[in-house]
Order: C-alpha cells, then structure tokens, then sequence
C-alpha cells in the first residue's frame, strides 16, 4: 500500500482529505501534523518576488524532501523502494508537468512516486528584502565541501559577483558553511560576495539515505536567484565524477548510489523548469572534470589550500561526536575516500586529518561497517583494469541526442581520469591494499 503525504501551503484553509499517512506544514501555529522547521522568511521579495513557477518547485522540493525523510525505507517490501503519493499545492502548468516531475523524482531517489495536484493560493510568506544596490552576477549553491569552497573562488577570482546559498538541517554544518563564507567575504569584499544560508529542519524524520536533498537545494537556490532575474544563473559546483557517480559494485545499481547531480536529472530539471516559464540557467561547471582535477585548476591555490580543512566532504559527519571527537571527518566514506585522492594529488592529503586514516594497516578493509566503502572502492577499481565495459554498463548515459557521442567521449575520459586519479593514490599511500585486493606486488 502507498503512503499518502499532504503538504499545506502556507494558510491554506482547506481540509486534507481522509486516510493520510501524514500531513506536513511549514511550521505554522496552531497546524496538526509534523512542522518543517526553517527560516524560509530570509528569502527575498525584493528586487522582485519569486515567480508562482519558482513557488511552486519550491513547494514540490519541500514536500519530496520531507516525504524522503519521513518514510523509512526499511519499511518497504524490498527494505528500499518506496511507494509514495504526495498531495501538492501548485499551478495549473505545474500540474501537467507532475507526469515528467515523477519520472525525474523516480531516478533520483529510487523510489515510486505519484504527485497529485491541487489549486491553491501559493503565498509562501517570504520577507526578505535586498534594499542594496549590489546584484549578483551568478547564485551558487555553497554546501561548505571542497568542490563549493573551490567552485566559489575560481568565480570571485574571475571577477564575478555571488551570491552564495547554503542549506543546513543540522548546526555542525551551519558553521562550516558561515565560518567558510566569513573567510570568502573578508578576502574579497561585500562588493564581490555575500551569503544567504537557510535552515530547512525535519527532526522527526528518521530516513537518513536522502536521496533527494539536492531537489530541495536547487529550488532553494532557484528561489533565489530568480529574485535578481531570471536570468540570473544557478551554479552547482560538483566535480562530474561525484555528479556521474558510477556504481562501484553491482549491488550500488540504480538509486542505491546517489544521483544528486546527475547529469541526466539535472538535465530533467532544466526542461522542466523551461516549460514552466523558469528562463534561469542551471550550470555545472565541472560536470568532465575529477575533483582532483577540479581542484588543480583552481584559481587561488593558496586561499584554497588555506581553507581545505575547514571545509567538510563527509558523509557520516557525526561520526566523530560518537567516537568522542567534536567534529571532523571520518576518513572511511566514499566521499572521505575520494577527497583524500583529490587532495594527494595535489600532495595536500594527510591520513591523520580524519577520524581513521583508512590506508594505514588493514584494520578498516576488514571492519564489516567502515571497510564497506573502501573494499567496494578497490573493487571497482579491479574492475575497471580487467573489465571497463562492465563499470560503464552500470552508467544510466541518459537519453540519445544531437551531442551524444560527444557527451559518451567525455564521459568515458572522465572515467579514466577518475580511476587513475584514486590508483594514484592507493598506489602512494595504500600499496598493501592494492596486493590484497587487486593482487599487485
């Protein structure tokens, strides 16, 4: 049986119907049902409103983000798939591109969505006000990781204006994000760069896999930039082997690796958001590049360098706190792994940095938990040397088109890149790895 989410709209009057899973509000007094706690208000009506087309995503992306967070997927059949109907307030365009909005979400997040539609008034209570005359030239998503940090500084040192839009649900990332935009601020000045940094809370939800948080990011950032005009364009600094994310084993096919910026959904979103009267573009400017790669071109090494390690990759960041560390990264996620390969191949990487240095010994390889990322790594690593076919076989490359076979060569080199990238820094660092797994000596 799906469960069935109603998101309300701000002050909306009408009663959800009967037989709802849940009912999901935006904090508002006096509401039944769970509250989104945020600060949304921060956003600006001035220099001009968002657009009904810009509420209406944002709407959307709320309401899949609390939906993706609300329902475990340990409750569904397959301990995964979800069967999810969510009750939206929208437009009338909007709803006849719900059909197209689902498909996008069921490759996002794996999941089976339905989205049903509903008029009403859509009047999310926005009050910020932009009384400067300082316009962005670009609005960039900041999530306080590497690829964002450095992302910011190739465009400041470029001599671009921007405007940084960071999201945070817990108080950890907060000051990553505020303490690395403080640094930004301070060395280029309030003529080149500010900072909005929004907080959309869902602690009642226990899923923690969020597969569509970057849904939820890009309307944020969209409403945002649209406030300045529409075509005040939207970056996503994401290097494209993180935004392609090959599956590293057979068992991470489809959504059981993330898609968050993937090509194809990113390419989705775009369409969508054309053939509903949004003209913003929506830009990746990394999208063939490895993170190492990403982060050797940068435009200010030494500021880069300087703020590397205040910046945070990982995907278990509180891992540190159970372990009796303040914060920090753990050193045995994917995103761990591969950040430290990056940074090696500047010669930056340092194993004690991190939690667990997960190159040293083979304590980790063998840890049922925290060798899960590391063995799959080294495996598809094997792979790739014995069978490359195999690793691009598990690629979704998206829909054929006039530029394909351009798109097909690209992505492939950055396969290549990508895979040379961490051999280069098993080989250096984790020789004994490499013998075990790939049987090098």
């Amino acid at each position: 049986m799906p469960d069935h989410l109603y998101l309300r709209a701000p002050g909306e009057k009408r009663r959800p119907p009967p037989g709802m899973t849940a009912v999901i509000h935006l904090d508002e007094p006096g509401r039944g049902g769970y509250p989104l706690h945020h600060n949304l208000e921060k956003l600006f009506i001035h220099p001009s409103p968002p657009s009904p087309a810009v509420t209406a995503f944002l709407l959307a992306a709320l309401g899949v983000w609390a939906g993706d967070k609300l329902l475990p997927r340990s409750a569904a059949a397959d301990a995964w798939t979800r069967e999810i109907v969510l009750h939206l307030p929208t437009t009338p365009k909007w709803a006849g591109l719900f059909p197209r909005l689902t498909q996008a979400l069921n490759f996002l997040s794996g999941d089976l969505w339905t989205l049903k539609a509903r008029e009403s008034p859509l009047n999310p209570g926005f009050t910020g006000r932009w009384e400067q005359s300082w316009r962005p030239d670009a609005a960039a998503l900041f999530s306080g990781g590497l690829d964002s940090l450095a992302g910011a500084v190739d465009q400041l040192e470029g001599g671009k204006r921007l405007l940084l839009l960071s999201h945070h649900d817990y108080g950890q990332l907060a000051a990553v994000q505020q303490n690395l935009a403080a640094v930004l601020m301070n060395h280029y000045g309030p003529d080149q760069v500010h900072h909005l940094n929004l907080r959309v809370q869902f602690p009642e939800a226990p899923e923690l896999t969020l597969r569509s948080r970057s849904l939820l990011y890009l309307a944020l950032g969209l409403s945002a930039a649209s406030s300045f005009g529409p075509e005040t364009p939207l970056l996503i600094p994401e290097n494209g082997w993180v935004s392609l994310n090959p599956p590293l084993t057979p068992n991470r096919l489809g959504s059981y690796t993330t898609r968050t910026t993937h090509p194809y959904f990113l390419e989705q979103i775009t369409r969508l958001w054309r053939d509903a009267g949004i003209k913003n573009p929506l830009i990746n400017p990394y999208q063939y590049l490895t993170k190492g790669e990403l982060l050797g071109r940068c435009q200010n090494p030494e500021l880069l360098g300087k703020l590397a390690s205040q910046s945070s990759s990982c995907a278990r960041p509180v891992a540190s706190r159970w372990r009796g560390r303040g914060g920090g990264e753990c050193g045995y996620c994917y995103p761990c792994l591969l950040r430290r390969a990056a940074l090696h191949r500047l010669g930056r990487d340092r194993g004690e940095d991190y939690l667990l240095d997960a190159l040293s010994g083979n304590d980790t390889l063998k840890h049922r938990v925290r060798g899960r990322d590391l063995r799959a790594l080294l495996l598809a690593l094997k792979t790739w040397e014995e069978a490359p076919q195999e690793v691009e076989a598990r690629l979704h490359w998206g829909e054929p088109g006039a530029d394909a076979s351009g798109k097909y060569a690209a992505t492939r080199q950055l396969l290549a890149s990508g895979f040379q990238e961490i051999d280069r820094f098993f080989q250096d660092k984790g020789p004994h790895l490499l013998e075990a797994y790939l049987g090098r000596q």
